[in-house]
């Protein structure tokens, strides 16, 4: 069992487990039988019978996809080894990724085999996460599909939690580092002050419960519509960022915004590299030097507003995924974070940056934002990606387009 996979199941257990390998490998022994948690790949009916005879009475069969050297998701299983619905726990946007999940899923239904990618995960009592579970929605044998995030500082493991039906009944996160346990705090804390305004709350998940958990910290939120975010900005976002902006909306001096850019970007430059180091100082400069004696208009802003984050029903917009909320930043980055992701990470050939004929104030909160994002993504991802090119790209062009008008 990879060092991750043994991580993941720690989390789903509550605790440490024992790993159960075949009879013939010694895998029953008097050590590990009597864990309160085991996991076992052997399935078959003599395993299955002995678990039950040593008191196991709890099981979660799992399809291990893609490998168990690489994991990404543990699918649900039932008792015959059907596969049972979790995978809407991933909602691919690659057109490559759209068509391996849509082959994916055709080859389970149609294969039962696969034996060397399930794992059986047994308990003598309810895992907490049931019990947890059962007294918030009040299904006594709930199912679990598990997704684990991708390798960064702020990696967590999301279940979708459903009935044996399928009907799903809310959203854990459960972080896997230090730095994910603050930021699930910070949405726990976001969403629940949120929904304080009551125009918000059919479009932002409600707190089903959230609280210490061993050492880390749980969030069980419930799910909005399934309906995966459109790809182009459009009018439903357009309403949804003006019904944020309104809530709590503030005036804030623009070289007090230029200050806490510039103390993030001081702390993440030695991770950017030499090509971003003048880049950001020049940028610094020309954003202090227009937005001097000018107010910026602030407020809520999602902090990750992306396709990926949204889901449609009804007519409106449901926003999940609040980690980086915040409350005073300026209007518009949501907007410049959305047409960045969708081009940087979707390869899209979208508008990014700002018309010709905006205001040299606008144009050094988009400076700011490009700067700020950079060093959030470097501050999760300590090598980077794709967008960091893309946001020095728009940096470089924002430049240049005012140093061509100075030279007009």
């Amino acid at each position: 069992m990879t060092d991750l996979l043994g991580e993941v199941l720690e989390q789903f257990t509550g605790g440490p487990v024992d790993f159960l390998g075949p009879p013939s490998q010694g895998g029953f022994t008097h050590s590990n039988i009597g864990a309160p948690a085991v996991v076992s790949w052997d399935e078959s009916r003599g395993a299955i019978a002995r678990l039950f005879r040593e008191g196991y009475s709890h099981f979660h069969r799992f399809l291990v996809l893609p490998s168990r050297d690489a994991i990404r998701w543990l699918l649900p299983l039932s008792d015959v080894g059907k596969q049972l619905p979790g995978f809407q726990i991933y909602t691919p946007y690659f057109p490559l990724a759209r068509v391996a999940k849509a082959l994916t899923v055709s080859i389970l239904a149609r294969w039962r085999g696969w034996p060397y990618h399930r794992v059986l995960v047994v308990s003598k009592a309810a895992l907490p996460l049931e019990v947890l579970v059962s007294e918030v929605t009040g299904e006594h044998q709930p199912v679990f599909a598990l997704s684990v995030g991708t390798p960064n500082r702020v990696r967590k493991l999301s279940m979708l939690v459903m009935r044996p039906n399928g009907e799903v009944l809310g959203h854990i996160k459960l972080p896997l580092t230090e730095a994910a346990t603050n930021r699930v705090r910070h949405e726990a804390a976001t969403l629940e002050r949120l929904w304080n305004f009551a125009a918000l709350r059919l479009h932002i998940p409600k707190v089903l419960h959230a609280g210490n958990w061993g050492d880390a910290y749980i969030l069980f939120q419930s799910c909005g519509p399934s309906q995966p975010g459109p790809v182009e900005f459009g009018p439903l976002h357009q309403r949804f960022l003006e019904t944020l902006r309104a809530l709590q909306p503030v005036e804030r001096p623009g070289q007090v915004l230029v200050e806490e850019v510039a103390a993030h970007w001081r702390k993440a430059q030695p991770s950017l590299g030499s090509r971003w180091q003048e880049l950001g100082a020049v940028a610094l400069e020309r954003a202090n030097r227009a937005l001097a004696g000018v107010a910026v208009r602030c407020g809520v802003m999602h902090g990750d507003f992306t396709p990926w984050n949204s889901r449609t029903g009804n007519g409106r917009l449901f926003l999940f995924d609040w980690e980086s909320a915040e409350w005073q930043a300026p209007g518009g980055w949501d907007i410049f974070h959305f047409q960045t992701q969708v081009a940087s990470s979707l390869k899209r050939r979208v508008q990014c940056g700002l018309p010709a004929d905006q205001s040299s104030s606008e144009r050094a909160i988009f400076l700011l934002y490009l700067l700020n994002s950079a060093c959030q993504i470097v501050e999760e991802a300590p090598r980077g990606d794709v967008g960091l090119d893309c946001r020095r790209r728009l940096v470089i062009d924002e430049l240049s387009r005012e140093r061509d008008s100075c030279l007009s």
